[in-house]
């Protein structure tokens, strides 16, 4: 366990490092061309820490929305069904937002696949069952939004076979989806996904729900106009950027009704992921 930490951590190391290595470089041929020295030294070290900082948000960004290599265990997207999309719930369940998005997606007669955090279902687990009696899906978000690459082998086997028991336990239906907190899959969660028969699902299109200056008509907006058939869109019912619970998920409520109308009036399907998947 602590080689495989060990040479994680040097991986890591190692991109950061070249980042700014290449960062560097790149900043210090631009500032040649500026014949002032003190704002050709202030725009290498400024230039240097924006440009690093640049590429890895850019490697991080494709690596969660794309990939690197062969993929095909991992869905993101499905041009195949048309325009067709889902909808997808992280962080859950929620006493506070979880039972006001069940009642909107009710009254528009839209299904939804609610990927749990583990101890969220403990805390609220008639919410958890709620979400399966109204003919929802359900997948796995790992027991403590834990963030996969980090954790130790046992660990995040516990995580995710926890979580499964969990919300068997009380929604009486085994999750056969799992996604990631964050996004952050590595192979050993690929694997263990394909152990315990379950499909890795990632997301093509944000909400973004989770910026603190989310408001439910741009959030609409925003994704009406950048949909396209096959999407996967990503909400949270719960959570926040430091913690399990806590945000405030009311700009997703007030999202969803223009949302749900809005694709529709655009020839847009909602479906359940089974559906979409198969």
């Amino acid at each position: 366990m602590f080689l495989e930490i060990f040479v994680r951590s040097l991986i890591v190391l190692m991109f950061v490092s070249g980042s700014v290595v290449i960062s560097y470089f790149s900043t210090r041929t631009l500032a040649l061309l500026v014949p002032n020295p003190i704002i050709s030294n202030l725009f290498l070290g400024t230039g240097t820490l924006i440009l690093s900082a640049a590429v890895i948000l850019g490697v991080s960004y494709f690596y969660v929305y794309h990939g690197f290599g062969a993929q095909a265990d991992i869905v993101r997207k499905n041009p195949a069904v048309g325009n067709k999309v889902v909808l997808t719930f992280d962080d859950g369940p929620s006493k506070s937002f979880t039972p006001h998005i069940l009642k909107i997606l009710a009254e528009k007669k839209t299904p939804a696949t609610f990927f749990m955090v583990g101890s969220q279902v403990e805390k609220y687990p008639k919410i958890a069952r709620q979400v399966v009696d109204e003919g929802h899906e359900v997948g796995n978000h790992t027991f403590g939004h834990i963030t996969v690459p980090h954790s130790p082998p046992p660990q995040l086997a516990s995580q995710i076979m926890k979580t499964n028991l969990v919300i068997f336990q009380h929604t009486g239906k085994y999750p056969p989806y799992i996604r990631p907190p964050r996004g952050l899959y590595d192979m050993r969660l690929r694997r263990l996904a394909k152990i315990m028969g379950q499909e890795l699902i990632l997301w093509s299109l944000s909400s973004q729900d989770w910026h603190p200056r989310a408001q439910g008509n741009s959030i609409a907006k925003r994704l009406l106009d950048q949909v396209s058939p096959g999407d996967i869109l990503l909400f949270h019912d719960s959570g926040s950027l430091l913690k399990t619970e806590g945000s405030n998920r009311q700009p997703t409520i007030e999202a969803l009704p223009p949302l749900i109308d809005g694709l529709r009036e655009k020839g847009f399907e909602i479906i359940s992921l089974e559906e979409f998947l198969s």
